[in-house]
């Protein structure tokens, strides 16, 4: 059995499209976890109260108050009783035959971890794009010892092998013995789950078949969502920089703090694009965090080949306003380059940071 775990909150009419392609697979074999994270939109719960009603696989949480993606993935866990566990976000939808096609490379080659290909949905449909995926990993079977050490650097912002929870397929008692708890962080949090499982990991497998469709959907940012950015970015850098130490993981540590400087440049992308008129609260909010300890760290990057030393001087040095400006004049050479520009605006969607953004330099 595949247990099928979908956090819900306010995804609205989405939620529908994301179910029918779940319950509608080609396998049957599935238990689908519904948790309802507290949706206070009225189309989402009569939605799920639908689905519930009509579909005997479908179990509900229902939850109180909301408490966050993380903590919904996590009491989902709790209850599951498949052997293979996936995750689906409630937007997104999955190809008729997913979980055919990854189940059977699992039993066909004892993979504990199988990955499908990820198709990126943008503008409700009207442009989509299949992941790229590099060819020496695809279609094999990769033993433990290759993961950790070839592929384990995708999760220090060096994009070697694809780590999202979607498109992908856990062998339960793999997850189980991972012991994931929750992070607390208002993004990323998905890839400290993954990261926290991917050591354990004995094999993997990557088929090359398109298995997932990911809904970025078109740019709605949410004031509260970027209030928390720079706060979260940090704690998420923090959390990393502790599994590395705990690991001795040490060939990671330069793009870590590569990865934490484009946190902070595309912080003031967005207020350059979304609050212009706040500039001077933006620069101050940014000075406050530069003041903490943690960015003194990325001094090392100085010395090293990292090709933008002239921002890092900035952070260590608290210049918040000279940074602010400099990052200000990139912005507008990009405005200047219609093909940039577009590429900015669809990179800047909130749920193609939730999922992408750890892992991508700016």
């Amino acid at each position: 059995m595949i247990s099928v775990i979908i956090p819900v909150f306010n995804t609205g009419k989405a939620l529908n499209k994301c179910i029918n392609s779940v319950v509608s697979q080609t396998y049957k074999d599935i238990e689908v976890i519904l948790v309802n994270d507290h949706s206070t939109d009225d189309i989402t719960n009569s939605l799920i109260h639908e689905w519930v009603i009509k579909e005997p696989r479908i179990r509900l949480i229902d939850k109180a108050v909301n408490e966050g993606v993380d903590m919904a993935r996590y009491s989902a866990l709790q209850e599951v009783s498949g052997d293979y566990i996936t995750f689906v976000d409630s937007d997104d939808w999955i190809e008729k035959d997913a979980f055919e096609t990854l189940l059977n490379i699992s039993l066909e080659t004892g993979a504990d971890v199988v990955i499908g290909k990820m198709r990126k949905v943008f503008y409700h449909g009207l442009y989509s794009k299949e992941t790229p995926y590099e060819k020496d990993w695809m279609n094999r079977l990769i033993l433990h010892d290759e993961l950790m050490s070839k592929y384990f650097l995708s999760y220090f912002g060096v994009n070697k092998l694809p780590i999202q929870l979607w498109s992908v397929l856990f062998r339960t008692s793999l997850v189980k013995t991972s012991n994931i708890i929750p992070s607390g962080l208002k993004f990323g949090e998905d890839l400290l789950m993954s990261m926290k499982v991917f050591p354990h990991i004995n094999s993997l497998y990557a088929v090359n078949k398109v298995v997932y469709n990911y809904n970025v959907g078109s740019p709605n940012y949410s004031d509260k969502y970027f209030d928390n950015w720079l706060e979260s970015a940090r704690l998420l850098y923090e959390k990393k920089m502790d599994t590395i130490i705990e690991m001795h993981y040490d060939k990671a540590i330069y793009y870590q703090k590569m990865e934490l400087i484009n946190y902070l440049k595309f912080y003031v992308y967005i207020c350059c694009t979304r609050r212009s008129n706040q500039r001077n609260n933006n620069i101050e909010t940014l000075k406050k965090e530069i003041q903490n300890p943690v960015y003194k760290s990325l001094n090392s990057l100085l010395n090293s080949r990292y090709n933008d030393p002239k921002a890092v001087d900035f952070i260590i040095n608290g210049n918040a306003e000279a940074f602010y400006s400099y990052i200000e004049k990139d912005l507008g050479n990009i405005c200047k380059n219609p093909r940039l520009f577009f590429l900015n605006i669809i990179s800047g969607t909130r749920r193609l940071l939730n999922k992408i953004m750890p892992h991508g330099n700016l």
